[in-house]
């Protein structure tokens, strides 16, 4: 799968497409014509792309993460993710105070 699929399939995984992605963060829509022909972006664009879709640049350019998380940890991500952008907080919030109550669990 060259760049532009991969793009593609990760805009339509955010519900939003390549067109409305690059018209939000600035881009000209033109550029999607030299991807699909097998050029890659410029490392501004890539940044921005990367940002926006909230995915690594590794990721856009290969296909895979990656990362020096463990499989936990890659698995606390993953549902972290998962969670609706507006239980996000509260999530972390929870999630900081069972660490917590467990950490002092530990030291008593």
């Amino acid at each position: 799968m060259d760049f532009y699929e991969r793009l593609r399939n990760i805009c339509s995984e955010k519900n939003t497409t390549v067109t409305k992605m690059l018209h939000e963060i600035g881009l000209s829509s033109a550029n999607t014509g030299y991807w699909k022909k097998g050029q890659l972006p410029k490392g501004d664009a890539l940044l921005k792309i990367s940002e926006y879709l909230n995915v690594s640049i590794d990721l856009l350019l290969t296909g895979e993460y990656t990362t020096d998380l463990n499989d936990d940890e890659n698995k606390l991500v993953s549902f972290y993710r998962a969670v609706p952008d507006k239980a996000k907080y509260k999530v972390l919030c929870d999630f900081e105070e069972i660490c917590r109550i467990e950490i002092d669990k530990l030291t008593q």
